[in-house]
This record gives structure tokens, C-alpha cells and sequence, in this order.
């Protein structure tokens, strides 16, 4: 089997379908098995999926594991060469799918890649990035980016890579946990997405992890999908501002120490209480 693509699901039937629908359209010859882990979905994903798709693999968790645990999962189900990590929220583009496969056999040094992504109308998204340091966090998230705003730009131009386009090839540190294939023999050294982390900065953990190998990380431009980047989280509004933030601290305990975690909790609390008066008022007026 040359490629498995792994698909985690919550409540997002309708996507999904569609996201199927292109990856068999357009795998090419490629030897693809397709494997959807559906994290314990009321809309009755998993029964459309064998319905619909007798050909892709379903797993059911039996309890929301996240993407973290859901992908975890898949891939542990997963016996292709390459293993492709996908967002059900993605539609898979003509040419696509052999682009990226092979991207990986033509360089070997390379342990994982990620695709050229835009929007419905084609806009290009602005993915991949360096990996966030610590002042990195405290700039972005608390109070001291707005008395030192000049750093916290500089900083964030950086990190983005302000000066490219997304329309060429380069190497990266952080790709999208939305899309990124990556060798089966890599992803067998290392600790797969750390379930501490549930739904946010899964990818920089996973990237860390990769190039903690030796192996490389590529943004291939001529290989493009379609995201549609709020389907998924969509599905659980009251929870992605909590789990964010729940995700963001337990990331830089990992990275940074238990010292560091509590200090950056300590400047997140005006922040917090901030957005939780915004969320208020803007109910408040929604009931008037």
C-alpha cells in the first residue's frame, strides 16, 4: 500500500462526503486505502460513510477523542508507505494526491510535506510557520503586544514568513495538521499528536517531533486543496475558546516548563476575562 489517508470526524457528514467524493475522484493509480475515525458523531457520519463509501474503512471511537486521539487512532490502523493526515473540511484537487506522493519519493530527506491551500474563491491561505517561542506567546496572547506592538510585528512577520507568497517551494518548521502527508517510518520513531493537546497546536507539536528525527519538512506550491477552515470547529463553538487556551498552556508546559506555563496562565487572565465579557455583552444584546 503506497498511501493511507486518515480522516477524524465530529458531526461533519456533509463535508466529509464531499472530501471523499474528491479523494477518490482524484487519486490517480496511486494503491490508497482511505480509513475515517468518526469520534462518536451524532449527524450519523459513520453510517453515510459505509453507505455511501463501502470502500473506506471506518473506525469509531465510542467517545470524542479530538483530533489528537482521533488521528492517533487512524494512524495506528494505518499500513501505507505515506500517511496522510486530512481535514474532513478539504476537497482534494486533480493532480494533487500524485503531486505529493511523488514529491516523497523524489526526496528522501524529506520526512513530511503539506499542499498549497485556498479558500473556496481561491484565495491563497496562509499556512506553515516557524516554531512560536515563548515571547512569541506572550506577545500575541496578553496585554504586552499592545506596549510593544513594533516587537510583537516583527516577530509575527518572522514567524509567518511575511516575505513569501505561499506560491513556491520551501522548507518549513510548522505545516497544518488540516493536511500533511508524512513517511509511515517517521511517524513509527516518533510519539504521534500528544493527546494532552486536544484540538489546537497539534501540528507544532507533531512538526517538533519530525524534525526532532533529522528528517525535513516541505510546503509543495503546485499541489493545491481546498480548505474550509471553520467547518470542522464550527461543530464545537462553546468549547474552541477553552480548549484553546487549555491546548496553548499545556504546549508550552511541554516546551517551556511548568514555570513558564504558570506565568503565561497569570497575563492570559485579562485577556480571558476580556473575550469572556465581549461573548457576554454580545448574548446580552442578541436577548434584548
Amino acid at each position: 500500500m503506497k498511501l493511507s489517508t486518515v480522516i477524524c470526524n465530529y458531526n461533519t457528514r456533509d463535508v466529509l462526503a464531499r472530501a471523499l467524493e474528491s479523494l477518490q475522484a482524484h487519486s490517480g493509480d496511486i494503491a490508497h486505502e482511505i480509513i475515517v475515525v468518526d469520534n462518536a458523531s451524532r449527524d450519523g457520519s459513520a453510517a453515510m460513510v459505509r453507505e455511501r463509501f463501502p470502500d473506506v474503512q471506518v473506525i469509531e471511537s465510542g467517545a470524542n477523542l479530538w483530533f489528537s486521539g482521533g488521528n492517533n487512532l487512524g494512524m495506528q490502523a494505518a499500513i501505507g508507505e505515506y500517511v496522510l493526515i486530512l481535514n474532513p473540511d478539504t476537497v482534494m484537487l486533480p493532480g494533487t494526491l500524485p503531486t505529493l506522493v511523488a514529491y516523497l519519493d523524489e526526496h528522501p530527506a524529506v520526512g513530511a510535506i503539506t499542499a498549497r491551500m485556498t479558500f473556496a474563491d481561491g484565495t491563497v491561505q496562509r499556512i506553515c510557520s516557524l516554531f512560536a517561542d515563548y515571547a512569541d506567546f506572550a506577545l500575541t496572547y496578553t496585554l504586552l503586544g499592545r506596549v510593544f506592538r513594533r516587537t510583537k510585528q516583527r516577530r509575527e512577520d518572522r514567524m509567518w514568513y511575511a516575505e513569501w507568497d505561499r506560491e513556491s517551494m520551501r522548507a518549513v518548521e510548522v505545516a497544518p495538521g488540516s493536511c500533511i502527508m508524512a513517511r509511515r517510518d517517521i511517524l513509527n520513531q516518533i510519539d504521534h499528536f500528544d493527546p494532552r493537546l486536544k484540538l489546537f497546536f497539534t501540528d507544532d507539536d507533531l512538526c517538533r517531533q519530525i524534525i526532532g528525527t533529522g528528517a525535513g519538512i516541505h510546503y509543495v506550491a503546485n499541489a493545491t486543496i481546498i480548505h474550509d477552515e471553520h467547518a470542522s470547529l464550527d461543530q464545537v463553538p462553546r468549547l474552541t475558546r477553552r480548549v484553546y487556551f487549555e491546548d496553548m498552556l499545556a504546549y508550552v508546559r511541554k516546551y517551556h516548563g511548568r514555570l513558564a506555563a504558570l506565568i503565561l496562565m497569570l497575563l492570559l487572565a485579562p485577556t480571558r476575562i476580556a473575550m469572556r465579557g465581549k461573548q457576554l455583552w454580545r448574548g446580552f444584546r442578541r436577548g434584548r
